[in-house]
């Protein structure tokens, strides 16, 4: 897939949070995906809240609660996509 038509994709964002982690920090982020559901990448909110999305125009933005096993296993698989279309775009 070349790096114009990853642009031109419709996009949404799916807002994912489970419970805080141990220490009381915040365990959300987004995760990035094309229109048919393949994660693209992942946005951390930490404590930026909606901020932490500013300047993204990825369209509808859907919410879920998960559980701490599964929130780490979107994540790692987002994280993973993300790097596999930043490698795909420098080569």
């Amino acid at each position: 897939m070349s790096r114009y038509h990853l642009r031109q994709e419709k996009k949404m964002l799916v807002y994912i949070g489970t419970t805080n982690d141990t220490n009381g920090n915040p365990r959300r982020g987004w995760m990035s995906t094309t229109a048919a559901g393949n994660p693209l990448g992942w946005i951390e909110e930490g404590y930026l809240g909606r901020a932490a999305i500013e300047g993204y125009d990825d369209g509808e933005t859907v919410k879920i609660t998960v559980s701490p096993s599964e929130f780490k296993r979107l994540k790692k698989m987002a994280t993973a996509a993300n790097l596999r279309n930043l490698m795909a775009a420098a080569s």
